[in-house]
Parts: structure tokens; sequence; C-alpha cells
């Protein structure tokens, strides 16, 4: 009974969208008879109306303008609740003909009600590297069909602001090479009286878990893949304890901003870097609080960048932590016209559909194609010329990916409720969990 009624409050969530889907079916049914097909989407970026939105009125248009029969119907769908709408849809069966997914876990729970796109996407393929097809694949396997088209690749670094170095007498040019050298740039930046390291903490903490992120890049390599087969671990690993270890002397030395703890991360931490009140900051490669919304802000040239600190313990340097595939589009295998739903995710993810999103938005595509020096931000190119290394965060299952990890983070570096022992223990059973569920 609990069961069924979460449903119908889910179902009763998702009618209004329903109904507007509902009413494009019966209009689309008859323009297909008359050789014309309404698209609708459902995505969580719509919604920003100051920033995606533009981009995306802007694509839907082109791709009208270059597929006369294509009426696209985009419809904004709120986060905190989108993917219990999505899946109220699979649950009546019925829906958008295309849906937004982060890549990952998140897309693969739904594999099963979208599309195989190898046959559509096979004039273009070469277009993106097979190593986001694989992620985009199902269940991240390279010998399955592709379910989703990315539009973005994601990953997290530090941006700092070269102004700021400067006034603490630090070289804005050079990025801090190593721990002693960006641990002795943020103790200058504090007796100089900047913020060394603008954090976002309340809620969820992104700054800590998105440095997590940059250290395991670091600390695994291209073995990054392993800690989901138990080949590799958290637990045992000297390199990781170190990392947490430097986490909490950021925290103890007082370079983290002790504000952080009652600020947002979205998007406050971010404007607040953006307004040149610290130095540096954890950000994203993609979406938001990215090279173009702070490079916009504090100059074309007024912004460095460096992936992660290197430290002795870690077996790798400079690795660049990324995602094959931040977001993307897959088609619903209830549409009734998917070569035309096919049309649009494709205006979106290659040629002049492509370069518009990556320019307007700061998102970075994994189309190779793309013309980077064009967008006229140089950081960007800085950026790409660090190898990439899988984002463990993509390994875990929904549930530890998507707060889990956050709340542990959280515990064993802001509230102090946990030790770091018993931290890395925890995280070490997320890595279990992956292997308990193949």
């Amino acid at each position: 009974m609990k069961i069924r009624m979460k449903v119908m409050c889910v179902l009763l969530l998702l009618l209004p969208s329903m109904m507007i889907w509902s009413a494009g079916t019966k209009e689309s049914a008859a323009a297909k008879a008359d050789g014309k097909a309404e698209i609708t989407i459902w995505d969580f970026k719509y919604g920003d109306v100051e920033g995606v939105q533009p981009a995306m009125k802007k694509i839907d248009d082109l791709i009208m303008s270059q597929n006369p029969g294509i009426t696209i119907k985009h419809v904004g769908q709120p986060n905190d609740n989108y993917y219990q709408l999505v899946r109220a849809a699979v649950q009546a069966g019925q829906g958008p003909d295309i849906v937004m997914f982060h890549g990952g876990v998140q897309a693969y729970e739904f594999d099963d009600y979208t599309i195989a796109m190898d046959s559509y996407i096979a004039d273009w393929r070469s277009e993106i590297s097979e190593f986001s097809w694989a992620y985009c694949s199902e269940n991240g396997d390279a010998k399955k069909p592709v379910h989703m088209v990315p539009l973005t690749t994601q990953g997290f670094g530090i941006y700092y602001n070269k102004a700021l170095f400067k006034k603490a007498g630090l070289d804005p040019e050079k990025a801090p090479s190593d721990l002693d050298e960006f641990m002795a740039a943020c103790e200058k930046l504090k007796k100089a009286g900047i913020v060394p390291i603008v954090a976002g903490l309340q809620g969820d903490p992104y700054s800590i878990d998105f440095l997590f992120r940059c250290f395991v890049a670091n600390i695994y390599g291209e073995d990054v893949k392993d800690l989901g087969t138990g080949k590799q671990n958290f637990a045992g690993n000297a390199a990781f304890k170190r990392s947490a270890e430097i986490v909490k002397e950021l925290f103890s030395k007082g370079y983290m901003d002790p504000a952080g703890t009652s600020t947002p991360y979205f998007m406050d931490a971010a404007n607040n870097f953006a307004a040149g009140k610290g130095a540096m900051f954890i950000g994203l490669l993609s979406d938001v609080c990215h090279w173009k919304v702070f490079c916009d802000a504090l100059g074309i040239d007024g912004v460095g960048y460096f992936p992660t600190i290197n430290f002795p313990q870690a077996k790798y340097k400079d690795q660049q932590v990324g995602q094959p595939a931040g977001i993307g589009y897959s088609v619903m295998k209830w549409s009734k016209n998917p070569e035309a739903a096919m049309k649009v995710v494709e205006g979106y993810a290659r040629g002049e559909g492509n370069a518009l999103w990556m320019g307007m938005t700061g998102a970075l595509s994994p189309n190779k194609n793309v013309d980077i020096k064009s967008l006229g931000y140089p950081l960007v190119a800085k950026i790409l010329e660090k190898p990439f290394v899988l984002d463990f965060n993509t390994l875990l299952l929904n549930e530890d990916a998507n707060g889990n990890f956050d709340r542990y983070c959280a515990q064993a570096f802001v509230t102090n409720e946990i030790s770091i022992d018993k931290f890395i223990a925890v995280c070490q059973g997320m890595l279990d969990n992956v292997q308990k569920a193949r």
C-alpha cells in the first residue's frame, strides 16, 4: 500500500507535464500523417532562464530551421524531483520523446526504456571519442549499445585569481606545482588578508567532494576504474589516507574559508570567487561554476587553473579528473518519432548547434570538431591539455554517489563527527557495495 501511495504521489506531481505531453501526442499523431513531428524534450537545464535556456532556444530554432518537418517542445523540469518525474513517466509508460540524464549510473537506471542509438550515430560517431561512447553505453559497457548522446564532458579542478596571487606576492602565471608550494601559497594569501580557498559547504560539502575527486585521480591514475572491481581500494592505501589528512590541514590552518560552512556551493560560493572574494576555487569544467563564468567576471586572462594538488604519496601528477559525459540526451522507447528525435539530439551534439551550446553556456563538449580557439578563452586549451582520468564517483551506486559520499565528507571534515579512519572505512564500504551489485 505504501509503495502504491508513493507511485500515486509522484504521478500526481507529474500530471501537469503528462497533460502537456498527452496533448502533444495527439497533435503529433495527426502531424505525423502530414510528414511532420512534434518532439518533446524534458531536461533539468531549461529552467535556467538566464544561463542555459537562451542557448537551448537558439539551438532549438536552428534545428527546426534545418529540419522543417520538426517542431520542438522544450519542457524544463525541476532539479529536486527530476528523476522521480522520469520514473513516474516510466511507471505510466508514456512521456516525452527525449530525456536529459546525467552520465553514468543515473542514466543506466533507464537503459530498458531508452532506444539503442548505434545505427543513428554511425555516420558521425567518430566525432566523439569511444571513451565517451563507452560511458554512454548500456550500463557503461563498451560492448553494448549506446543509449545516450553526450552533450558535455564534466570534471573538476582548481581555478585561481591571478590578481590576488600577485597581490600576495605570488607569481600569477605559475600555479603551485606540489603540496609544499600550495601550502606556502595559502599561507602567503592568508597573511595578505586574502581568503586562500573560497568554499561552499552548507548542505552538501561540494568543495571537499570535488577536491577528493581531484586527489583520487592523482592517486590511482588509469587504475581508478579498478576501484569498482576490488583490484584497487581506499582501505590500506597510504596516499588516500594522506589526501584526507591534507583536507584536515586546510581547515586547521584556516586556508579553507571558515565562512564556507554556512555558504552553499551552488551558486553562492562560485559567485564569491567570481566577485574576487578569495584566491582559489575548486570548480567544475562544465555546466556552472566554470572557466567561462570566472573569465567573464575576472577577465579573459585573469584566471589561472591547475587540475589537482600534487603530493609525494600519490603515484601520478597533474591528472585531470573527468566524466566522459556530464549530461546527455536519450530517446525514450515510447517515442512515436525516434528518427526525428534523433535528429534533434544530433543537432545538439554536433555542428553549429554544438558550437552554440559550448560558446553560450561554457560547457566543455566531447565533440572533437568544435573549434576551441574560436571561443576566445585560452584557459580552455590549458584545461584540455591535461590527461583525463575517470571520476571515481561515477563508479558508485546512486545512493552513495549522490548523497552518502558528501554526507560522510561533511561528518568527517566539517562537523568532526567521525575520524579519518572511520571515513576511509565508510568510503571503502561504498566500493564494496559496487562489487556486491555486480
